[in-house]
């Protein structure tokens, strides 16, 4: 065979292999469509949160459902996702427990997307802490999909595996978000009921009250900054038009948060104000104010930043002041602005104080309802008045720097029932 010859019947195979389609091209075009479930909006759901239940994306889900504003999903919404076997909320059948080997009766649970140590003790009437032992997992929190886990089972001579436990009744679901949670930020608590019912709550040293809206049940609970880290118990207490009281108490993990160190130098003429009887003396009068429990809700969505300068300390920073130790915290955050500049309303609320503090200097409060409130000190001039309505992104104050400050600048502190919490993180979640 000619050399010529030899091309030819080479270039002649190469072409074929081009136009031919490959294997797995055969496959894609006679691959099935995608299989698809429904899933029915629950309290506390998000767009993100049940496309990562379900291993895709909220534009994905968005996609799918023709949803022009992931933001707007309501309780009992039905949504297309993708069927996952055993993914839990879709309308397929979610195999919760796997009856294979395990020692002494006990069952064994597969972990599905999305899910926590916290939730899976929840629904066992345990504890996080409780399960992390028996499973000898050193963090609660590093569990993934498809791990197994060990529950130890009520009756250790049984060879079937035990029915799935309930809550308590009155209580259907109770669902607690972000976990685990860092030192200084924020936690929701949200309760659904069988009936109607007046809830409380105790978590460490605090009472949780509950606000009611639609069929939800709402607490938020703040972390303080400096918490100790651990487990820590949660009681919920349900009490019914008769009377009757049922109780559930459940584990809450606390984790270390990542904070910077400061020495703040205070002028001369300004250091009488660290003072401890002025700073008690302040703090004693705030406590006051932020200790009302407003059972209206003012706020929606998320909070906006109430200046546009930078942010020049943030919160949590553990703060020594004039060559002392570390023993306080910065207890918001501080923005950078030139006198005058001025300061938005984070969120709708009601002003609730509008004057000059020793230490805080000119200072405005918000009450954006449920407990939470917003304070913003060093003014140099109030442009709202106690009593007043104020909207997201209205005026409300000047920036300055009276009171104890080191220069011109805005701080923004964020109260949960009386704590300090972090302001970033009410600006990039939704709360409850």
């Amino acid at each position: 065979m000619s050399c010529r010859t030899l091309c030819a019947w080479l270039l002649a195979l190469t072409l074929l292999a081009l136009t031919l389609p490959t294997p797995q091209a055969f496959a894609q075009r006679s691959a099935p469509p995608p299989a698809t479930a429904t899933y029915t909006v629950r309290a506390g759901d998000t767009l993100f949160s049940i496309a990562t239940r379900f291993r895709t994306t909220a534009a994905n889900l968005a996609h799918m459902n023709g949803i022009v504003n992931p933001a707007l999903i309501y309780v009992g919404q039905t949504v297309t996702v993708p069927a996952l076997p055993g993914a839990p909320g879709a309308s397929a059948p979610s195999p919760t427990a796997t009856p294979v080997s395990a020692p002494a009766g006990d069952m064994v649970y597969l972990v599905q997307p999305g899910e926590t140590l916290f939730r899976i003790a929840l629904r066992y009437n345990t504890t996080a802490w409780a399960l992390a032992a028996y499973n000898q997992i050193e963090t609660p929190t590093m569990i993934y999909a498809g791990q197994r886990l060990l529950i130890p089972s009520g009756s250790k001579n049984s060879d079937t595996v035990p029915a799935l436990p309930t809550l308590p009744d009155p209580f259907v679901s109770v669902d607690i978000a972000p976990l685990p949670v860092v030192q200084g930020n924020t936690i929701a608590v949200t309760v659904l009921t069988s009936r109607d019912v007046s809830l409380n709550g105790t978590f460490l040293d605090w009472t949780l009250p509950f606000a009611k809206e639609g069929s939800a049940y709402y607490a938020l609970i703040g972390i303080h900054a400096m918490q100790k880290t651990g487990l820590f118990p949660m009681t919920i207490v349900a009490t019914d038009a008769s009377g009757r009281q049922t109780s559930m108490t459940t584990s809450i993990q606390v984790v270390a948060g990542k904070f910077a160190y400061e020495t703040i130098d205070v002028p001369e003429d300004r250091q009488q104000l660290l003072a401890p009887e002025l700073v008690t003396a302040e703090r004693n009068k705030l406590a006051g104010i932020f200790g009302v429990f407003t059972p209206k809700r003012y706020w929606s969505g998320l909070l906006a930043m109430p200046t546009s300068g930078r942010i020049t300390s943030q919160f949590g920073s553990r703060r020594a002041y004039v060559g002392g130790v570390f023993n306080s915290y910065h207890e918001g955050l501080d923005f950078w602005g030139v006198t005058s500049a001025p300061v938005y309303a984070p969120a709708d609320g009601v002003v609730v104080l509008a004057q000059p503090l020793t230490v805080r200097g000119n200072a405005l409060i918000i009450d954006h309802g449920w407990g939470i409130f917003s304070g913003f000190y060093h003014l140099s001039a109030f442009e709202a008045t106690v009593g007043q309505y104020v909207k997201q992104g209205q005026v409300v104050a000047r920036i300055g720097g009276t009171g104890l400050s080191t220069g011109s600048h805005l701080h923004w502190n964020l109260r949960v029932r009386g704590l300090n919490v972090d302001p970033l993180q009410w600006t990039r979640r939704v709360f409850p």
